[in-house]
């Protein structure tokens, strides 16, 4: 529950502290006071939008603080997920600046605006002005019927697989999507491919090519270079023959000591050396020849390689081979397309049966509602002064499952004895009003919220049903925290705390402020809300008796 409140510079309210009580609390003031900027502030300390413009005149920061007793409401575990130290004392902290930064923090923890919202959600309700809209959401509707349904581990179950199923759904519309542009190329990638198959590309083959085709083109040079080599070794005047004539001079003198002799032997290697040179310059002579069909099959195999280089636009054999690889797994795929969807297909079958399946114990739950629902809301409106009014809840078949299940529901209702219409075409306003409220003491019953907030959801009520819906609120702050701000003083009486809201127009710029009043500033506070400023007797004697009952 709500324990403390601080304001600091946000709007009107330059300085607020402001302590609540369990059970049920009233605000009250005249109209244009501020009694909702308290709410506002409330609603900034837990997410809502930020805007410098709510900083109260003349300053740079406004700071919302507020504190709450979590105490038994299991949110140790949103805590730990967050990796937030937990309290039973929750602190929500917001800080704005003048320049529209914000910093928020959780129990001095500073966290992400979402994380606000989200701890927002599980610590209280502001049921604000403009909130009975709901009453025409089907989401709302659905939520109701689900609180009183206890279908909150149902609906999560169902929520998990509604989502693996609609995950698999975008893969297969995914799939075919890929499958149908596959298939319109598959053409045009099996010709590519056959192409490059066809072309049977080896690595390292282009080099090569390009080397013996270049010597093909250069054979005479070659063949008159080993020619020439030839007679320069071997000829009448040759290398060989004059290390012959000096292997014979050295030979000669060999006997005359030991240095001649391995002189004459290095010139003998030499010989052998250059011999072998010879020998294979000779058949090198003998085996370059000019094929001119070779040539050619050379200049084709060259051409060949070279378009295919310019049409994939690579610049090697290796990557023209790694493209062929390339589009064969492509083409694998495109063949393995039908088999991979028959099996999602198969799958989203299966799944699709276990989600119909949650559905329809989402559908139990909630038919087994639509009576308990029905009775407890016409018993609190024939008790709201409608003794004729009639409720009912109307399921609807969706064509397809939804995230919620496979029903819509819709509200109906009537103030009189006339057949039940949707509540949204057929209440008032202060029919909607009291609806509402009988919903959410409908509600309150059935979820475990700390703090619920109405914003005068008693407009366009008066009178002894403004009486009796004081009693619904007092009753449910049996269960929770319950503070309400209203105009009517039948409902400010059955506060158990009660709070005062009033323009102070003495200093400049004008403040809010907000008070605590004790049992006499409250009779007198009644007194007002009966007779206006002019105080009367006869006022102070209803007002203690509006208390006193």
């Amino acid at each position: 529950m709500l324990t403390h409140l601080h304001i600091e510079n946000f709007v009107l309210i330059k300085n607020l502290d402001l302590d609540f009580n369990s059970g049920f609390s009233v605000i009250t003031g005249q109209t244009g006071a501020g009694k909702s900027i308290m709410l506002g502030a409330l609603e900034l300390a837990l997410g809502a939008k930020a805007d410098s413009k709510a900083i109260f005149q003349g300053e740079k920061k406004c700071v919302i603080e507020a504190t709450f007793n979590v105490k038994g409401y299991g949110l140790e575990s949103f805590f730990e997920d967050n990796d937030i130290d937990y309290s039973d004392e929750c602190i929500i902290r917001r800080e704005l600046s003048d320049n529209g930064k914000s910093r928020s923090f959780l129990n001095d923890t500073p966290v992400l605006v979402s994380i606000l919202k989200q701890i927002g959600i599980r610590l209280i309700d502001i049921h604000s002005q403009h909130s009975s809209l709901l009453l025409e959401s089907n989401a709302f509707q659905l939520s109701v019927v689900d609180s009183v349904a206890d279908n909150a581990e149902a609906l999560k179950n169902y929520k998990q697989q509604f989502k693996s199923y609609a995950d698999l759904c975008h893969r297969i519309d995914t799939l075919k999507e890929q499958a149908e542009n596959a298939k319109s190329n598959a053409d045009y990638l099996q010709f590519q491919y056959k192409q490059l198959v066809d072309s049977n590309l080896k690595e390292g083959e282009l080099t090569s090519l390009e080397e013996n085709l270049n010597a093909l083109e250069h054979t005479s040079d070659i063949k008159n270079s080993l020619q020439n080599a030839s007679v320069l070794l071997y000829g009448d005047d040759g290398v060989l023959t004059k290390l012959h004539s000096l292997q014979n001079s050295l030979n000669s003198i060999s006997s005359f000591g030991s240095n001649y002799a391995d002189l004459a032997g290095r010139v003998s290697s030499c010989t052998v050396e250059l011999k072998d040179v010879y020998g294979e310059i000779e058949h090198s002579n003998e085996s370059v020849d000019v094929s001119p069909t070779q040539l050619e099959q050379m200049r084709g195999r060259l051409d060949t390689l070279y378009s295919l280089l310019q049409k994939h636009r690579v610049k090697s054999v290796e990557e023209l081979i790694a493209i062929r690889d390339s589009i064969g797994e492509q083409l694998k795929g495109i063949e393995n397309f039908d088999s991979d969807l028959e099996a999602l297909e198969k799958e989203k079958s299966e799944m699709l049966l276990k989600l119909k399946a949650l559905a329809s114990v989402l559908y139990k739950n909630r038919c087994a509602a639509v009576e308990p629902i029905k009775r407890s809301v016409e018993d609190n409106l024939r008790f709201l002064g409608m003794p004729d009014s009639k409720f009912e809840i109307e399921f609807t078949e969706c064509s397809e499952l939804t995230s919620c299940g496979g029903e819509s529901v819709q509200f109906l209702f009537s103030s009189n004895k006339t057949k039940p219409q949707p509540i949204q075409s057929s209440a008032s306003g202060g029919e909607i009003s009291r609806v509402m409220l009988c919903l959410k003491a409908l509600i309150a019953k059935n979820t475990n919220l700390p703090t619920l907030i109405f914003d005068e959801i008693d407009t366009g009520i008066s009178g002894n049903i403004a009486s009796q819906m004081g009693t619904i609120l007092k009753n449910m702050s049996e269960s929770m925290q319950i503070i309400c701000i209203t105009h009517l003083p039948q409902v400010a009486a059955k506060g158990s705390t009660h709070y005062s809201v009033y323009k102070d127009s003495s200093v400049n710029p004008v403040q809010t402020i907000i008070n605590t009043l004790d049992n006499t500033q409250r009779i007198t506070e009644i007194a007002a809300m009966l007779s206006g400023d002019n105080i009367t007797d006869a006022a102070v004697a209803n007002a203690k008796e509006l208390i006193e009952n």
